[in-house]
């Protein structure tokens, strides 16, 4: 056995392995932050749904076409530029927006305790959805070079 057929297996039977407990635990994080509604009403647990769902694109989609080009030798991103390009900017911009939002949940967890009641008040599902709006644009924006540069 060769070391470069040993890096293949371990690529498609690891990744495999991630993508199916990123899939899971994603899957459930999204069914239960979505379902109960003490959950939906609350800032915090709705910046981590987001984050799930963006984990979640991430693995499906950046996992396996790195399983495929791996394991298999298929390279999407050589066949096609704008898939290569589409890729950099998912990369970008899902990592971006899912760091983003769990700490945007650490600093509304910050905010809940408080003494100081304007800091209470900053802890609305409303602002919630507005802020994740503003960076999920804004990560985007970021990623946009991303389809001019490569």
């Amino acid at each position: 056995m060769s070391l470069i057929y040993i890096g293949q297996q371990c690529t498609i039977y690891g990744g495999l392995s991630l993508l199916v407990t990123g899939i899971f635990g994603n899957g459930m994080n999204i069914f239960i932050f979505s379902c109960v509604r003490t959950y939906r009403t609350t800032p915090s647990t709705f910046y981590f749904l987001v984050e799930s769902i963006c984990n979640g694109l991430y693995v499906v989609i950046i996992l396996t076409t790195r399983m495929i080009d791996l394991g298999y030798g298929i390279d999407f991103t050589l066949s096609s530029t704008i898939w290569c390009r589409m890729r950099e900017f998912l990369i970008s911009t899902l990592t971006l927006i899912s760091l983003t939002c769990s700490c945007l949940a650490t600093i509304d967890q910050f905010f809940i305790p408080s003494r100081n009641a304007s800091f209470r008040r900053c802890s609305k599902i409303q602002w919630a959805h507005r802020i994740v709006l503003l960076t999920i644009i804004i990560w985007c924006l970021h990623g946009i070079p991303f389809f001019f540069v490569l």
